[in-house]
């Protein structure tokens, strides 16, 4: 295996806001963002997170910068299902961050992501204690008509407990490691930022804030801001991003503008764009990560810890044909009924020489030279043009299996048959068009056709859609306007 190698920025500085844009400052150390599901209990961020959360509260109701009105600027202008669902949200965790830093005197406080791969993804004790986390300072009542979601009428309530994690709830294996390293691996910035929203993100805001049939924990709101573990969440999907970044992977430039949606730490409308947030560094922060080793058995075969491609891989790299290429589509499918599958049958150009084909990709390289690994091609399923349930049906998660002789709403995920789990969280908001979702399904196919089980190219997508409260009525549809599997 290649050694694993120590995600550190070895230079940067401070963000010096602007109206116009961020500028790096000088002789100032990087903001760290550490793991909160490794800290102890007296480890000083939650002292200093619970302080700043206590003075947002107390600030008066005109302040930009109090508890509230950040969630709000989250209800009122966050972008879901589009391209640029990242870059809106690291600006918001800076911003939020820095106004942290500001309030407690402490201009070095750095927001921690929660890691969901680790320890089931619990949330540690302090959230649970007679601690200012959980008591008094999130448990704010929502009570607000967003112009983008409508009405929000949520309570403080998770459900999550001491010794429960996302990882332990079902559609709670979309948050293991070997799940985020798959996405990681997806060199194409727009399909690893629909992964990695539809998937894990969406996920986590459902299956932490939707606790009972009515009324929702803030989690699954636009006020979701309001659970201070919203800003952890967050930050843990911005690391995956940074790793997918470090890794040598290009994100493309998006010219849109965020003209006086955030606040600066002062709290002074600011200007930004999208393409500001390209350059982490130059934002002032950083994460302690360490990205596990992305290897083959074709790496280990030309040897480990290539820098540089040999003449004979250079030749072969060549060769191989690394775009997206689409392979089948099948259109019009509306699925209505939880527990009960509905299968999308697709007929795949080429399965065979598809799936087992080759491509390359960066690994993890922030402080050297980029390295070149090598793996078998990646089958995606792509649902188009969703029509999202309506906001009045039971919440969901749908759980994606292939050719599966046997499902049922029991069948476990770690069956062989299948391929992954989304889930709907801000689809609901008027003009935000219909959300994509991707799946990577290369697993389920490999077993079929190391069993023989692959037939005429056919690949039927089997949708199970699960009641997240199973004593809910029950009730909840959506369509899918395209499925396209697509060799990546």
């Amino acid at each position: 295996m290649l050694s694993r190698r120590k995600f550190i920025a070895a230079s940067g500085a401070t963000l010096a806001l602007s109206l116009v844009s961020p500028k790096k400052a000088s002789a100032q150390s990087l903001r760290l963002r550490r793991d909160l599901t490794k800290m102890t209990p007296d480890d000083r961020f939650f002292q200093q997170y619970a302080e700043a959360i206590a003075r947002m509260h107390q600030l008066p109701e005109s302040d930009p910068r109090s508890w509230r009105n950040q969630a709000i600027i989250h209800a009122n202008f966050c972008p879901h299902g589009t391209l640029d669902f990242l870059q809106w949200h690291r600006h918001y965790l800076t911003f939020f961050e820095q106004i942290c830093g500001q309030l407690i005197g402490e201009p070095n406080f750095a927001l921690a992501y929660w890691n969901w791969s680790n320890q089931q993804g619990r949330i540690p004790e302090p959230f649970f204690a007679d601690n200012p986390l959980n008591v008094e300072f999130w448990n704010d009542p929502s009570n607000y008509n967003s112009p983008s979601w409508g009405q929000i009428d949520t309570v403080g309530i998770r459900r999550l407990t001491e010794n429960i994690g996302v990882q332990n709830l079902r559609g709670g294996d979309v948050f293991t490691e070997d799940e985020i390293e798959q996405i990681r691996r997806n060199s194409n910035f727009n399909l690893f930022s629909r992964e990695l929203e539809g998937s894990p993100h969406n996920v986590g805001h459902v299956l932490v804030g939707v606790t009972r049939s009515s009324p929702f924990g803030h989690m699954a709101s636009g006020l979701s801001p309001l659970d201070p573990i919203f800003w952890l969440h967050h930050c843990n999907v911005d690391r995956i991003w940074a790793e997918w970044q470090a890794a040598g992977n290009t994100t493309p430039s998006i010219s849109n503008e965020y003209n006086q949606q955030f606040v600066n730490a002062e709290g002074d409308l600011v200007r930004v764009t999208a393409n500001d947030t390209r350059d982490f560094t130059a934002l002032g922060f950083t994460y302690e990560t360490t990205l596990s080793d992305l290897t083959s058995p074709v790496v280990l075969a030309f040897g480990a810890g290539l820098d540089a491609p040999t003449p004979f891989l250079s030749e072969f790299l060549a060769s191989a044909d690394v775009g997206l290429r689409e392979l089948g589509k099948a259109d019009n499918t509306e699925v209505s009924h939880i527990d009960t599958a509905t299968s999308i049958p697709v007929q795949a150009d080429n399965l065979l020489t598809n799936l087992f084909g080759s491509h390359t990709f960066r690994t993890n390289s922030f402080l050297g030279t980029p390295r070149i690994a090598v793996e078998g091609d990646r089958i995606l399923a792509i649902l188009k043009n969703v029509t999202t349930p309506s906001p009045t049906d039971d919440a969901i998660v749908v759980e994606i299996f292939v050719n599966c002789p046997y499902l049922s709403a029991t069948t476990p995920s770690d069956d062989p048959h299948y391929a992954g789990t989304f889930s709907f969280f801000g689809q609901h908001k008027p003009g935000m068009g219909k959300p994509e979702f991707v799946i990577d399904i290369t697993n389920p196919l490999r077993y079929l056709a190391e069993k023989g089980l692959l037939v005429d190219n056919l690949v039927n997508i089997q949708l199970m859609p699960l009641a997240v409260v199973p004593e809910g009525r029950k009730q909840a549809s959506f369509k899918v306007e395209t499925i396209e599997i697509i060799r990546a």
